[in-house]
């Protein structure tokens, strides 16, 4: 056989090679997920028997959080195992117990017993979600055994709303999934989970009774279940999948694809995301979440900027590789699809108005038109409650200040042209009012153009067309004037707010560069560790307007202060906890993230290829956008990168 068609894709290769360098890491631990279609079929006590025959076999197993829900049989399965007292957190003057995860690490078992793997902590502990204390532990060395149940997956989110009407809020990313080297499926018959439910086995009287009629429905309960089974033998196949590889064995696999969503700051995207998920693990391909922002529109609402954030962070989640570009919407999509080698793009549906897709073309189309790649265009749900509230509280903050230009400088072109109507015709009169809608567009915003356009033509019907002072229009040659002084006040107030946007959007970008390039510079060239540090939090300080701090480690090796710029008096020793378990785990915590949220600094690891330096803490006085965390991360990196050359000079 030629030798030519034995060579493994390259893209397979590369995956296998990777996935082959995880299952080596000793270090870190294995998971595995007991996986249900719904609550009740037996997910915890499965988990213990099998940890009690890990118990018989010498194995050091103890239970980190187990969930007992009453029910006596799993109570019992507890008895001769040995269970981490629980930690107690304060929240709102409520005593509520948590997974002890320092004792869980301390005691360093061979395996340990993580109930509900979707479980979201009480704020104030490390963690906001209890995948990432199971995360951390695998990274410790500990082996995991956890439950979770098919609705609580990222990706069926969406699916699992559809058919049950009921929106789960605690779920776990697909990756986390991912990373469990086994999932075995728990599985009970529809018929014996409901005798369960009436025997008050799953839940109390009342509250299975509620149950039933409403999440446990047979309907319900059919569509579950058979989604359980599903992911669990797509989990197989995957496995499958990588022995065949890995062993060398032929096998007509199927080309590479690339699978690309086009997302928006609107909520439909998550959606769309989500989808793209589901059509990647489908076709075991590799996806991409794009953001275009078009340079015409530099800024977009606090609810938009923060939906846009979401569903940024839920495509990293699931695994998908983030970009944001700037640019032509379709270009950026068509361009990027093409460097990407992309095979199939998601799009949702347009929600310009006819208006807009008349005057600046059908992003759709155009990707269509000019695209290689396969386009399926989705649907977009309709508009939930969060963001018709949204919607309200935009409306209540309504600025009228924009539209003030409008009437006055149309009000003061009037005065103007009445003065100059004794000298010029009527019909030269139109051409003098576009002045005031191109500048109104530009100094105001399109919105205030358009109605400095529709302003214009009333203005110029009601005082020079005869009849004066009335809407009449007695000579039909003037309606032709009035349909080109509105177009054309549209189109230049809209050129003129396209204009003004870009070069804000430009100063802004060119601002960004040249302040990083000359902390880089000055930073680079400075030989003296002390003034890389002073110049690097006096430098961030001002740019940012927020405390700074830089922590370095002693001969000791534990962490100090070595540098600072602000005010530091709310640095205390949780603080100084979280930058030690920051510069540990070499990962980024404290406000803003997920981990150690109620801290009140950023924590930011001084990392460099040769591990990790120290820890840059912020104190921000305002909530940062994710913007301006990937502009602090760039700033850390190039003080990281200072500090080792600097080290590696001097010693």
């Amino acid at each position: 056989m030629n030798e030519e068609h034995q060579r493994p894709d390259p893209d397979q290769l590369l995956s296998l090679i990777q996935k082959e360098e995880s299952r080596k890491d000793h270090r870190r631990g294995h998971l595995k997920i007991f996986l249900g279609y719904v609550a009740g079929v037996g997910k915890t006590y499965r988990m213990l028997s099998e940890a009690h025959v890990l118990h018989k076999q010498g194995k050091d197993v103890v239970v980190g959080i187990a969930e007992t829900h009453g029910r006596s049989e799993t109570r019992e399965l507890l008895k001769g195992l040995e269970v981490i007292p629980r930690q107690k957190i304060d929240y709102r003057g409520i005593i509520l117990d948590e997974m002890d995860i320092d004792q869980v690490l301390e005691r360093k078992p061979d395996y340990v017993l993580v109930d509900e793997l979707a479980h979201n902590n009480v704020p104030g502990s490390r963690h906001l979600k209890r995948y990432q204390d199971v995360d951390e532990l695998l990274s410790a060395g500990i082996n995991v055994y956890s439950t979770l149940n098919i609705q609580h997956i990222e990706s069926i989110n969406d699916i699992v709303r559809q058919i049950t009407g009921v929106e789960v809020r605690e779920t776990v990313p697909d990756k986390i999934v991912e990373l469990a080297d086994k999932i075995e499926l728990v599985d009970l018959p529809i018929d014996e989970l409901l005798e369960r439910l009436k025997e008050g086995k799953v839940y109390i009287p009342d509250k299975a009774k509620q149950a039933m009629e409403n999440f446990f429905t047979e309907k319900n309960l059919v569509a579950l279940r058979e989604m359980a089974l599903r992911y669990a033998t797509v989990h197989v196949d995957y496995d499958m999948d990588y022995y065949l590889k890995k062993e060398n064995i032929l096998g007509p696999w199927e080309t590479s694809n690339r699978i690309m969503v086009c997302i928006s700051p609107n909520v439909s995207s998550k959606r769309l995301i989500r989808i793209a998920h589901r059509f990647a693990d489908r076709f075991n391909a590799e996806w991409f979440a794009v953001y275009v922002e078009p340079s015409y529109k530099f800024r977009l609402r606090q609810g938009e900027i923060q939906q846009l954030e979401n569903n940024l962070k839920l495509a990293d989640e699931l695994d998908g590789k983030v970009f944001r570009l700037t640019g032509s919407i379709s270009d950026e999509i068509v361009s990027f699809a093409q460097s990407k080698n992309i095979t199939l793009i998601l799009m949702g549906h347009s929600r310009r108005t006819r208006l807009q897709e008349l005057i600046e073309g059908s992003i759709i189309n155009k990707v269509i038109q000019k695209s290689d790649a396969q386009v399926l265009v989705v649907e977009n749900e309709g508009r939930s409650k969060d963001s018709n509230l949204e919607e309200k509280d935009s409306d209540t903050k309504f600025d009228w200040k924009p539209y003030t230009v409008s009437f006055i400088s149309i009000g003061a072109t009037l005065i103007i042209c009445l003065m100059l109507q004794p000298f010029i015709e009527a019909i030269n009169i139109p051409m003098i009012f576009i002045i005031p809608v191109a500048l109104t567009g530009m100094l105001a915003g399109r919105k205030a153009g358009i109605l400095a356009s529709l302003l214009a033509v009333a203005v110029f019907d009601f005082f020079f067309v005869p009849p004066f002072y009335t809407f009449t229009v007695d000579d039909v040659r003037f309606i032709p004037t009035f349909l080109v002084l509105f177009v054309v006040g549209i189109i230049t107030s809209l050129l003129a707010d396209t204009v003004k946007k870009q070069v804000e959007y430009t100063r802004q970008r060119e601002a960004f560069i040249s302040s990083l390039y000359d902390f880089s510079k000055d930073l680079l060239i400075s030989q003296d560790l002390n003034d890389i540090l002073d110049r690097s939090t006096t430098y961030i300080s001002e740019s940012f307007n927020y405390d700074v701090l830089i922590l370095l480690p002693d001969e000791e090796n534990n962490l100090k202060i070595v540098s600072r710029f602000g005010n530091d008096k709310n640095y205390d020793d949780h603080e100084m906890g979280v930058s030690n378990w920051v510069y540990e785990h070499k990962k980024s915590a404290g406000c803003g993230t997920d981990t150690l949220s109620s801290s009140k600094w950023y924590h930011i690891p001084l990392k460099v290829q040769k591990g990790n330096l120290g820890v840059m803490a912020i104190a921000p006085n305002v909530n940062m956008d994710n913007r301006e965390k990937h502009l602090i991360d760039a700033f850390a990196s190039v003080v990281a990168l200072a500090l080792s050359n600097s080290i590696n000079k001097h010693g």
